[in-house]
């Protein structure tokens, strides 16, 4: 369900029950791309947030804690155990992290790095290694 709040000019803005923005796109502005060159990009009109139009797309939630589980298996493998404890840290704060799971914005790139960073300080393991299970 989404409540309907009103910003200080009285306008409608459509969030989710948790507070998140129910994204919808309005007018087109143009902004540099990662290559140098221009392209139009839509932005939110409940919260302004300007929507990701690159190839470099964000993965749900769900592909981060596969990945979580993979790498729980190949350290097993190594004889390194990974408590249900660490899961629980890594996943609580991946999802407590501003934006993490918003695929109106975020990269791919960008989840990879913060995964990587939340995954290393709770399992002492090389940022490659989480790497290669994503």
């Amino acid at each position: 369900m989404s409540d309907h709040e009103h910003d200080e000019n009285g306008e409608s803005n459509e969030k989710t029950s948790d507070g998140v923005c129910n994204h919808r796109a309005g007018r087109k502005i143009w902004l540099d791309t990662q290559t140098g060159g221009l392209k139009l990009h839509p932005y939110c009109v409940n919260c302004g947030t300007i929507k990701n139009v690159s190839s470099d797309r964000g993965k749900k939630m769900g592909y981060f804690i596969r990945a979580l589980s993979d790498l729980r298996k190949v350290l097993e493998m190594r004889g390194y155990k990974v408590s249900d404890a660490q899961i629980r840290l890594i996943s609580k704060e991946l999802s407590e992290y501003d934006g993490f799971d918003d695929l109106w914005w975020i990269t791919f790139s960008k989840q990879k790095e913060i995964f990587v960073n939340v995954v290393c300080k709770y399992i002492r393991v090389s940022r490659e290694l989480v790497e290669s299970v994503l």
